[in-house]
């Protein structure tokens, strides 16, 4: 009723800071629904976010295909345990799509405006640095997430950036954009949805579940509420193709100062590690998690180590919580990872399309129902056990946020 439609207009609402002026917009915009061929446009659209935000994590997880060994002391025995993980370093494949994405929009402007047209507003260029670094931080923290939990956990926790919103306004402006306590009570429900879902899926992994993958998708969830609580106004006041070239421009500056500073030895040594081949050299494309290779003479020294000292980790006090001998099947691109970088592409023109011809409201419902199909599809593929409480759990969190979001 008229409290929801005032929580949502309200500054830092949470479908963003500016949910009144973007309604406004929304109304006065060629792209306003004009009947039914506009409607016609508006579901494929639709259709295509919800797949697309399906698509994009799957194909990330896709391109685990490497497997890490390490070994685990049980009592006298050694139990080898096998988890998929990247080849390739994240930084590089953020690097490639952040370049390919800057080049993309760099002659989209030229065409169009000109390329002195990114730097004729001094202010907007500065205000794009922080939501550049926040986007580039995000891919980052987006191919972490995946790398240590999976696709679908991903794509659940993401719904959670509602709740760090509403939190976020609530305590950052006050009274101005309360909400009933009945729309908090959605919320909450949201929350457990998630919990539960994660909890599931925690379960059924067993001992290869890393909940540093469900932390880092939260971490993400909460940088994209606060890009939309306290700075959505930049996106919608100033042109759009300008923005994105901007943010684009401003997260690839982020990823090379990061490098930098790596490889200076100041900050995040594993970076530069990640980069350099055995001997030392740049390897952008051949580099990757720093572990041996399982068919190197340096696994097969850990292992010969590790026969000889059983005795000795058997008797001490940290056997069985400790791992040993970390080893890689393979290192370096492959053609999965030139797919997902394909993915991270198609997820960032869809977004643009949607953000053009979408309202917020129905970007959410759309990208939200896009578990169920990516589900559906894990299970058909192997990479997770049907369960029906599982899937009920995903169709009750998508219903529950198409309830809150409309």
């Amino acid at each position: 009723g008229t409290g929801r439609r005032a929580a949502r207009s309200a500054p830092g609402g949470p479908l963003g800071a500016t949910g009144r002026a973007a309604a406004m917009a929304k109304q006065d915009s060629p792209h306003a629904p004009r009947g039914k061929k506009s409607l016609l446009v508006q579901a494929t659209l639709c259709i295509l976010c919800t797949l697309i935000g399906a698509f994009y994590p799957t194909m990330v997880d896709w391109s685990k295909t490497a497997l890490e060994r390490s070994a685990i002391v049980i009592g006298k025995s050694v139990e080898w345990q096998e988890t998929r993980a990247y080849p390739f370093s994240p930084v590089s494949v953020v690097l490639i799509d952040d370049a390919v994405q800057l080049s993309i929009a760099l002659c989209f402007v030229s065409r169009k405006m000109g390329l002195r047209s990114l730097w004729s507003d001094g202010s907007l260029v500065l205000k794009m640095m922080p939501l550049g670094a926040i986007y580039a931080i995000g891919e980052l923290l987006t191919l972490r997430s995946v790398q240590k939990g999976s696709g679908p956990v991903y794509v659940v926790i993401a719904n959670m950036k509602l709740v760090v919103a509403a939190v976020m306004s609530r305590a950052f402006f006050g009274r101005s954009v309360s909400m009933p306590l009945c729309h908090w009570f959605e919320l909450v429900m949201i929350s457990f949805a998630a919990a539960a879902y994660t909890l599931l899926e925690a379960g059924s992994l067993g001992s290869q579940w890393r909940w540093e993958g469900a932390w880092m998708a939260l971490a993400k969830s909460s940088l994209v509420a606060f890009s939309s609580v306290f700075c959505e106004h930049t996106y919608k006041s100033n042109p759009f193709h300008l923005t994105l070239t901007l943010q684009a421009a401003w997260g690839l500056a982020t990823i090379v100062l990061l490098i930098s500073v790596s490889f200076a030895g100041l900050a995040a040594p594993s970076v530069a590690l990640e980069l350099t081949d055995d001997d030392g050299a740049i390897a952008l494309f051949s580099g990757g998690p720093r572990h041996p290779l399982c068919d190197s003479a340096a696994h097969a020294e850990c292992v010969q180590w590790l026969s000889s000292s059983m005795r000795d980790l058997a008797a001490s006090s940290v056997q069985g919580s400790q791992s040993y001998c970390h080893c890689l099947s393979q290192r370096g691109w492959d053609v999965y990872t030139l797919f997902t970088v394909l993915a991270d592409l198609s997820n960032a023109i869809s977004s643009a399309l949607v953000f053009r011809q979408l309202s917020a409201v129905a970007k959410y419902v759309c990208r939200a129902t896009s578990a169920v199909p990516m589900y559906v599809f894990y299970c058909l593929a192997g990479r997770a056990a049907w369960s029906m409480r599982t899937f009920g759990v995903v169709v009750y969190l998508c219903l529950q946020v198409s309830l809150y979001t409309l």
